[in-house]
């Protein structure tokens, strides 16, 4: 983990052993347009709820938080589905431009209106075994006042874990999706190369046209795991 959170876990008011994910996924039973192939999950960062943990907690009666958890951030991923009916490039198309930008980039442009995932040689030649889904991490927000611990990489990590079986790859784009930045100055160039060492350390590593991978067949994404989840643990 050659990336170092820039702020100590001393300054945490809480144990490392309290950040809790929440899943939430929903679909129509019978599919429709593209419900088959893509699929959106969303991830709650949260804090375990203790009367005597919560900052938010009134003296007396029912906190907010007590069944949900205190919001630290929020996590999205993307998942498309290969062997379906529908083009994952009309898929990814239809549903925002950054999802499209990254199938575009992982995927060959002369099966783009074919049914089903078409990964490209390049990413064949860089991934392990290029047969299965492609999950994408597409959003990592923290709340300001818990940045710079590392909990985005530890949740990140997490979270891949779980959502990644039957995965070839897991890609992502590192960028600031929040703050006051030019496009493409240097502020925002600063950010991105910073997020890309957060990135790295949890296994992804650069692929082309800012686009990341992570190889779900090899060891490093679960030693990458391991030294995070060690790190809070202490």
């Amino acid at each position: 983990m050659p990336y170092t959170p820039r702020r100590d876990l001393s300054e945490l008011p809480f144990s490392g052993t309290d950040i809790i994910l929440r899943y939430s996924y929903e679909h129509p039973a019978v599919p429709f347009d593209f419900e088959d192939t893509l699929e959106e999950w969303h991830v709650a960062i949260t804090r375990y709820h203790g009367e005597d943990r919560c900052p938010n907690c009134p003296d007396d009666g029912w906190c907010e938080f007590a069944d949900t958890g205190t919001p630290l951030g929020h996590m999205s991923f993307v998942r498309i589905r290969n062997y379906t009916a529908n083009p994952a490039w009309e898929a990814a198309d239809a549903h925002t431009g950054d999802i499209e930008k990254v199938v575009s980039v992982c995927t060959d442009s002369a099966y783009a209106m074919t049914p089903g995932l078409h990964w490209s040689a390049e990413v064949d030649e860089v991934i392990d075994a290029a047969t299965g889904d492609l999950l994408i991490m597409d959003r990592v927000h923290l709340d300001p006042q818990w940045r710079g611990f590392g909990i985005g990489a530890l949740a990140a990590a997490e979270a891949i874990r779980r959502l990644s079986p039957g995965c070839s790859a897991v890609a992502c784009e590192p960028a600031p999706t929040d703050g006051d930045f030019e496009d493409d100055g240097p502020g925002f160039k600063a950010a991105q190369a910073k997020l890309a060492e957060v990135w790295e350390s949890v296994g992804f590593s650069a692929f082309r046209d800012g686009i990341y991978l992570l190889d779900t067949a090899l060891q490093h994404p679960i030693d990458c795991r391991s030294r995070w989840q060690e790190h809070f643990a202490r």
